[in-house]
């Protein structure tokens, strides 16, 4: 479905946000959906992995998930979507980062 009208983003209510980081829908390119960041106003989604964790569970938890892909969706069933700010979240320490991501080439190289 395209939808002739001036270019748009829709932010996708039952997904959860968080300051930087977050997911809206381009009604106006179809089945296209683009990172945003509400903070900022921008499609420069930011956040420490925790938040990128909770917003890949309530994306495999979201209904269209069950349509594209019900394995992905049956999959993250049981797992908790969290607050974004309830201390809960462990972040990665920089030895955890170094390990993790030791030799990857910036992303101003490609």
């Amino acid at each position: 479905m395209m939808i002739d009208d001036d270019y748009y983003q829709v932010h996708i209510a039952d997904l959860p946000a968080a300051k930087r980081i977050a997911v809206c829908w381009a009604p106006w390119m179809g089945d296209w959906f683009v990172s945003h960041s509400p903070r900022n106003g921008n499609s420069d989604a930011e956040g420490p992995w925790d938040h990128w964790v909770n917003l890949a569970v309530a994306i495999l938890q979201h209904p269209a998930t069950a349509i594209t892909r019900p394995d992905a969706h049956a999959a993250a069933q049981g797992l908790e979507v969290r607050d974004y700010y309830d201390e809960v979240g462990r972040g990665l320490t920089d030895a955890e980062l170094a390990r993790l991501f030791r030799g990857m080439k910036r992303a101003s190289d490609d």
